[in-house]
């Protein structure tokens, strides 16, 4: 009987001393980090670009400064994995003409003989290519202004420039006709020869190596979707003939 007593009066101490510590305290959950925000410009990086492009000689037209031409190209750029440094080769083609266009002028080809001829010369177009492998490096903004996803970027290499068809080398051969009108002299028959070449391969010959230094910026939309704009200096082999390449749209994609 006293054991049924005492067991009776610990059930109701126990129940007493749980209900006034109350309910068990609930477990803490901890919310994990979020992730990292994506990274605009990355290391071990393969970019893919095409732009429109202008080129224009430097100097006087003796030496090719006369010389510009439209096109576009390619490139195709891997960056190391630390990102800052990477190499690339890119391509691009022109329609090369010269800024004084056609002339007209009339030449007398026997003194004191009539007709004078026309002849126009000057003008004309040709294709030319160029292709470089550069060295690159590049500062992301966005390492030190996070919503900043721009990278000014600088490069030097060298390469070759390859003069192609149109408006080349052509021997000419005219006959004419003409009369002296103060002896009455005449007919006399004149053949005109000669040849016209294309001032292109006058100045850098079908094919050329030369070197060249640039910089540019790029802005990333996406991870990996940017637009660029660059501009360079070229040193082709053989002196008196620089020219510069300003690649004025380009649309890159990165891998």
């Amino acid at each position: 009987m006293k054991k049924i007593i005492a067991l009776a009066v610990i059930s109701t101490v126990s129940q007493a001393i749980v209900a006034f510590a109350g309910p068990p305290e609930p477990k803490q959950v901890i919310a994990p980090p979020p992730p990292p925000p994506p990274e605009f410009f990355r290391p071990n990086e393969f970019d893919i670009g095409a732009f429109a492009s202008y080129a224009r000689g430097t100097g006087s037209s003796g030496n090719g400064g006369r010389l510009h031409g439209w096109g576009g190209g390619m490139d195709f750029t891997y960056w190391f994995p630390w990102k800052y440094a990477g190499v690339r080769f890119q391509g691009a083609g022109y329609n090369v003409t010269t800024n004084n266009g056609q002339q007209t002028r009339e030449v007398t080809l026997i003194p004191g003989f009539t007709p004078t001829r026309t002849v126009t010369a000057g003008g004309g177009s040709a294709g030319a290519g160029v292709i470089n492998a550069d060295l690159m490096l590049r500062l992301p903004l966005d390492d030190f202004w996070p919503n900043v996803h721009l990278a000014p970027y600088a490069f030097g290499g060298f390469g070759g420039i390859f003069a192609g068809g149109g408006g080349g080398q052509a021997t000419v051969s005219q006959t004419f006709t003409v009369f002296n009108n103060t002896t009455g002299e005449g007919p006399r028959t004149v053949t005109l020869t000669g040849r016209r070449f294309n001032n292109l391969r006058s100045h850098f010959a079908n094919s050329r190596v030369l070197g060249r230094i640039g910089g540019g910026l790029e802005y990333r939309f996406t991870p990996h979707i940017g637009i660029f704009t660059e501009a360079s200096y070229f040193f082709p082999d053989g002196g008196n003939n620089n020219f510069w390449q300003w690649n004025f749209v380009g649309l890159r994609y990165a891998f």
